[in-house]
C-alpha cells in the first residue's frame, strides 16, 4: 500500500520510496500509462511486475522461481518457441455496418455515439412468416437494406495502415479506418467485439468454478466458527455441510457459457470522421480560388486515404503521458479535362487530440492542407507540428514552387539523374509509377479547427506556409520525429541516416531556431570501417606471433590490407546491399532517441535487413538529454528469415522487436529481445561473448533468427516465433498490417474463423488479437 503522508510503499515488511520504483520502472524502458485513463495497477511496483510478466509470456519463458540453484535458473530461461497458448488468441470480425447488431438508443443510454454516427438497430419481425425449416434463409429488412441472414460478409481489404492501438503501454483503446464506410472510429477496447477461443472460454469457466468452490468453503467455515463461539452448536451439522464440488463447478461453468453469447455488438465510443463528412466535402475548399491553386477547374476528384496513426504527447520530463493524438492523411486528386493540363494534388492531414480533456475524449481537431502530393509524413504530438516530404513536381505550396525550393535550377537535371540511377523496385507507388523523391522535409503547423462550417477567410488558413525546411544530402525516403520534438532522423535512398536538430525547444514549441544537421551516418561506411578495424586487429595479432618481421614490411602489408578492403566491394560485408534505401526508421515514441532506433532496408533479392543503431555505451536516464554526446553506430543487424517478396511490419519499443512477415510456410511473428537497459543484462549473460574479429573472417556469425551481433557484447537475441492457424489466408500481394503495445499484438487476418466462430455472420476476415494478460493468478 502507499502511505500518503510519507510517500512510500509499505510492502512485505519494508518501506521503499515510491520515487525509487518509479525510476526503476522507467529505466526498464517500459511505456508509462496515460494519466487520463483508469488502470488496474496504482503503483510502479505492481506495474513493473505486471510488465515483466507480459514480456516473459511473449518471450516464451516461464516465470522465475524462488530457488537460486543454477539448474533451475537455466530451466526458467530456456526458450520455448511455439509456446503461446491458444487462449491468448482472439478474433475481431470486421464486417459492413449493416451487418453489425448495435443496441438501440434506449439501451445505449439514450445518446448517439459521439461524432454524429448513425447506427441502425434491426431485428426480424415477430410474425411467424417462416416455418422452422426456413430459419436458415430468414430475410432481414429495413428501410435501406435487404439481405439474407446467412450470407457471408464481403472480403476485407486493408489498402493502407487502417488500424492502430492508441496506447504504447497496456491500454485497450484502438482506432480503425473502416474499410467499408470509410469512417474513422475509436473503440474503447480491442476486446469489445472479440471472439475468444474455446480454450480461453473453458479456462475462464474452470477458474470461476474453483473460485466458487473456495468461496463456498470459506463461507461454511466462517459459519461453523460463529456457531461454536456462540455455543449454538446443536448437532444439526448437515445443514452446513459442504455442497458437492461437482455441483458448484457445474453451476459456475453453466453460468459462464450462458453469459458468453452477446446480444449486441459494442459500437465505437467516438466517430472522428463519419460518412456524412464525405457528403459535406466542398471542393472549393481544396481547389477553389481562395486556395494556393487559385483554380476554377471542374473535374472528377479522387480521395485516397493513406492511413491512420497515433502519437503520444509526453510530459516535459518525459516520465508521463499527457494524452494521445490520432492522425489521418488523405490525398485529393482532381483529374484534368484537357490533355495539356496536369492533375491537381492536395494533401490533407487531419488530427484529433485528447490532451487536456479529463474524459479522454478527442475533442480537439486540427487540419493542415498542402497543395502538393506527399509521400512521407510524421506528426510531432509534443509541438503540434507536421513534417512532410512531397513529390517533385506534384504541386505548389504558398511561398514558392516545390521544385525550386528543393533544388536549384542548375542542379535539377543532376538530381533527376541521381533518381534514375537508383534501381530499387520499392521506389514506385501502388500504380507502378515512380515516386519522385525530394531532398527537402518541410515543417508545417497543425491549424486548430472548431468543427463548424468554413468561411471564405478561413479556407486559406488551412494552407499554412512551411515554418522551416531541412535539405538532406540525398533524396529523402523516410524520417521520424522523437518524443521531444527536438530531433529528426532522416533516411535517404542511398543508405544514409542524417541526424537533425529541428530547432524546436521541448519546453516552448513557439520558440524555434533554424534546423541544423548534427551527423550523417552511412551504412556502407560503417561496415567498411568495421572491416578495416578487424583487418588491422588481425594483422596485429599475427605480428605478435611473428616477431622476426621488420617494421617496414609490417606497415607495407597493413596498407595493402586496407587497400584490399576498400576495393573488395560490398560482397565481403555482412550486409548484402548497404547502399539500398532506408525504407523505415522505427523509434520508440516514449523514449529519447539516445536509447537507439531501428532502420529497415529491403532488397528484392536479398530480402529485408534491420539495423540497430545505438551508442557503444548504453544510454542511461542521466545522460539521455543531449544527442551531441552520443556517437551512434550499428551494433547489431538482422537478416530476417522471411520471403524476399514479403514486406514485413516492424514494431520496436526499446525492449521488444516484433516482426510480422511471411516465410516459405506462411505468416509468422518473430520476437527479438533488444538490450536497451542494463536491467536486462542477466537475460544476455548466457550468450557467448565471442570476439567479432574471430568470427568467419570478420563477417559476423549469424545466430538464430538471422541475428548478427557486431560488438563483443550481444545487443539483440531471438527469443520466440509465433505461428497460428488464424494467421493464415494472406497471400504475398496482401498488405501486412500490425499494431502492438506491451500487452497486445494486433494483425490483419483472413482466417479468423479458425480461432472462433462468428455465428450466423460466418465472418473470417478481420483482426487477430494476441492478449498476453492472464485472467486470474498474478494478473
Amino acid at each position: 500500500m502507499i502511505d500518503g503522508e510519507t510517500g512510500k510503499e509499505q510492502r512485505r515488511g519494508y518501506i521503499v520510496p515510491t520515487l525509487l520504483w518509479s525510476r526503476v520502472f522507467s529505466n526498464h524502458n517500459f511505456a508509462p500509462e496515460n494519466s487520463t485513463q483508469n488502470h488496474q495497477y496504482t503503483n510502479h511496483y505492481e506495474a513493473l511486475r505486471h510488465r515483466l510478466e507480459l514480456f516473459a509470456r511473449l518471450a516464451g519463458k516461464r516465470r522465475r522461481g524462488s530457488s537460486n540453484t543454477t539448474k533451475k535458473k537455466k530451466a526458467n530461461n530456456n526458450k520455448q518457441c511455439f509456446s503461446l497458448p491458444n487462449r491468448y488468441f482472439n478474433f475481431v470480425p470486421v464486417v459492413p455496418p449493416d451487418m453489425m447488431n448495435y443496441p438501440p438508443a434506449s439501451l445505449n443510454g439514450g445518446n448517439d455515439v459521439e461524432g454524429g454516427a448513425d447506427f441502425d438497430f434491426r431485428e426480424a419481425d415477430g410474425d411467424d412468416e417462416f416455418d422452422d425449416d426456413d430459419d436458415d434463409n430468414i430475410i432481414m429488412e429495413d428501410d435501406n437494406h435487404m439481405y439474407i441472414d446467412n450470407n457471408d460478409p464481403p472480403p476485407v481489404e486493408f489498402t493502407c495502415d487502417s488500424f492502430t492501438l492508441t496506447s504504447h503501454a497496456t491500454g485497450t483503446e484502438y482506432v480503425i479506418l473502416n474499410p467499408y464506410s470509410g469512417s474513422i472510429e475509436v473503440h474503447a477496447s480491442i476486446l469489445d467485439n472479440a471472439l475468444g477461443s474455446e480454450e480461453n472460454l473453458l479456462e475462464l469457466a474452470m477458474y470461476d468454478a474453483s473460485e466458487h468452490i473456495l468461496r463456498k468453503r470459506r463461507d461454511n467455515t466462517t459459519r461453523r466458527s460463529l456457531l461454536v463461539s456462540s455455543s449454538l452448536h446443536t448437532g444439526e451439522m448437515h445443514d452446513f455441510e459442504d455442497e458437492r464440488s461437482e455441483d458448484i463447478a457445474g453451476e459456475a461453468i453453466h453460468q459462464r457459457y450462458i453469459q458468453q453469447p452477446k446480444m449486441y455488438d459494442t459500437p465505437p465510443s467516438q466517430v472522428l470522421f463519419s460518412v456524412q463528412d464525405y457528403f459535406d466535402l466542398d471542393l472549393e475548399d481544396y481547389f477553389g480560388p481562395r486556395t494556393p491553386f487559385a483554380s476554377s477547374r471542374k473535374g472528377n476528384v479522387t480521395v485516397d486515404w493513406v492511413g491512420v496513426d497515433t502519437h503520444v504527447a509526453m510530459s516535459d520530463d518525459g516520465k508521463s503521458v499527457n494524452g494521445n493524438w490520432i492522425g489521418a492523411a488523405r490525398i485529393l486528386t482532381m483529374e484534368s479535362e484537357r490533355r495539356d493540363e496536369e492533375e491537381l494534388h492536395c494533401t490533407e492531414v487531419l488530427a484529433w487530440s485528447n490532451v487536456g480533456n479529463a474524459d479522454a475524449r478527442y475533442g480537439s481537431k486540427f487540419v493542415c492542407r498542402v497543395a502538393a502530393s506527399f509521400y512521407f509524413l510524421d506528426i510531432c504530438a509534443k509541438s503540434g507540428m507536421l513534417y512532410a516530404a512531397f513529390q517533385l513536381g506534384s504541386g505548389v505550396i504558398e511561398g514558392g514552387n516545390l521544385d525550386s525550393m528543393s533544388h536549384g535550377g542548375a542542379n535539377n537535371e543532376n538530381r533527376h539523374r541521381d533518381l534514375m540511377d537508383i534501381d530499387d523496385e520499392s521506389i514506385v507507388n501502388d500504380d507502378g509509377e515512380p515516386i519522385r523523391m525530394s531532398r527537402v522535409v518541410h515543417r508545417f503547423p497543425l491549424v486548430g479547427c472548431n468543427g463548424q462550417s468554413e468561411c471564405l477567410d478561413s479556407i486559406g488558413a488551412y494552407f499554412p506556409s512551411p515554418e522551416a525546411s531541412i535539405v538532406a544530402q540525398y533524396p529523402v525516403s523516410c524520417f521520424s520525429v522523437d518524443k521531444s520534438g527536438q530531433f529528426l532522423i532522416v533516411g535517404t535512398v542511398h543508405g544514409t541516416v542524417e541526424m537533425w536538430h529541428t530547432g524546436v525547444h521541448s519546453s516552448n514549441s513557439n520558440c524555434s531556431e533554424s534546423p541544423r544537421r548534427l551527423e550523417i551516418l552511412s551504412v556502407r561506411e560503417s561496415f567498411l570501417k568495421r572491416a578495416r578495424s578487424m583487418t588491422i586487429g588481425a594483422r596485429c595479432r599475427i605480428d605478435l606471433e611473428c616477431d622476426a618481421k621488420p617494421v617496414e614490411s609490417e606497415e607495407h602489408e597493413t596498407q595493402d590490407d586496407l587497400a584490399l578492403v576498400g576495393d573488395s566491394g560490398d560482397d565481403e560485408l555482412p550486409h548484402k546491399n548497404p547502399t539500398c534505401k532506408i525504407s523505415q526508421i522505427i523509434l520508440p515514441h516514449h523514449l529519447p532517441v539516445q536509447r537507439g532506433f531501428i532502420t529497415k532496408q529491403r532488397d528484392s533479392e536479398s530480402g529485408t535487413t534491420l539495423l540497430l543503431w545505438q551508442p557503444r555505451k548504453i544510454s542511461t536516464e542521466e545522460d539521455a538529454s543531449d544527442l551531441t554526446n552520443h556517437q551512434f553506430q550499428i551494433v547489431s543487424m538482422i537478416n530476417l528469415p522471411l520471403s524476399s517478396q514479403s514486406h514485413p511490419e516492424i514494431h520496436f519499443d526499446g525492449r521488444r522487436l516484433i516482426v510480422f512477415g511471411q516465410d516459405h510456410i506462411g505468416p509468422i511473428i518473430l520476437i527479438y529481445h533488444v538490450l536497451g537497459t542494463r536491467y536486462d543484462q542477466d537475460a544476455f549473460s548466457d550468450e557467448a561473448n565471442t570476439t567479432p574479429a574471430e568470427k568467419s573472417n570478420g563477417k559476423g556469425n549469424q545466430e538464430s533468427g538471422g541475428v548478427i551481433n557486431l560488438l563483443d557484447e550481444h545487443r539483440i537475441k531471438f527469443v520466440n516465433r509465433i505461428r497460428h492457424a488464424g494467421l493464415g489466408g494472406l497471400e504475398y500481394f496482401d498488405s501486412l498490417i500490425m499494431s502492438a503495445n506491451e500487452r497486445f499484438i494486433v494483425v490483419n487476418t483472413k482466417c479468423g474463423n479458425l480461432i472462433a466462430s462468428d455465428g450466423t455472420r460466418n465472418a473470417s476476415q478481420g483482426l487477430l488479437v494476441i492478449d498476453l494478460k492472464e485472467y486470474g493468478g498474478s494478473d
